[in-house]
């Protein structure tokens, strides 16, 4: 696959060092319920709860389906992935489809990718940050993510953007331009107009000085 240019923040250790801070019921409880899953949360998941069912509940609350876009117009989320078996690995893939078309394996349109690492090869669960930026990614879209071990599919997700469209993005630009030209183009013509203006005044009061 090819390089990516969606980036990764935090895809290393940050689940290892999550579920360290959980006991074992509690991160095996949050592995059950989204086994096969990659979600797509609002904010990063706290390394303490208070019952055993207070992940679970937090990754319920949090989750979404639709990501908006920044000041920067690009799209910055928290993602959580759980596999239904440990990995047996150190690497995951995290390949993210256009699906407008479907989502079935012939109708995912592949967008891009980026790898994340865990110091746990056995680890059932993996955290990170992720940003999405143009033109790769464009607003209002539907998109899946698919965290995926040597080729293996192993969870899925799914979850839209929102924003301003790269159309019309590319529409304002051309229109910005459009006007700087026409802005370009009076002042020139003004120029000209007043140098004009300028060479017939010259010539005029050389005329009247030559018929005296």
């Amino acid at each position: 696959m090819k390089k990516t240019v969606a980036w990764v923040f935090v895809a290393s250790i940050a689940c290892l060092v999550l579920i360290a801070g959980m006991s074992n019921v509690v991160a095996a409880s949050a592995e059950r319920v989204f086994s096969g899953k990659v979600l797509i949360l609002k904010k990063r998941p706290p390394s303490y709860f208070k019952s055993k069912g207070g992940f679970v509940s937090f990754l319920r609350k949090n989750t979404t389906k639709v990501v908006h876009e920044n000041q920067n117009r690009e799209w910055r989320f928290e993602t959580m992935a759980f596999f239904k078996r440990p990995l047996g690995d150190y690497e995951v893939e995290m390949v993210f489809y256009d699906v407008e078309g479907g989502r079935g394996k012939n109708q995912r349109r592949f967008v891009d990718s980026f790898t994340q690492y865990t110091q746990d090869r056995n680890t059932r669960s993996l955290s990170g940050k992720t940003k999405l930026i143009r033109p790769q990614f464009d607003a209002n879209r539907r998109y899946m993510v698919v965290a995926q071990s040597h080729g293996t599919e192993l969870a899925f997700g799914n979850f839209e953007t929102r924003g301003t469209s790269q159309a019309a993005i590319d529409q304002q630009k051309r229109y910005e331009q459009v006007q700087k030209e026409m802005e370009k183009s009076m002042r020139d013509l003004e120029k000209k107009v007043k140098e004009q203006e300028e060479r017939e005044k010259k010539e005029n009061k050389k005329a009247a000085q030559d018929l005296f």
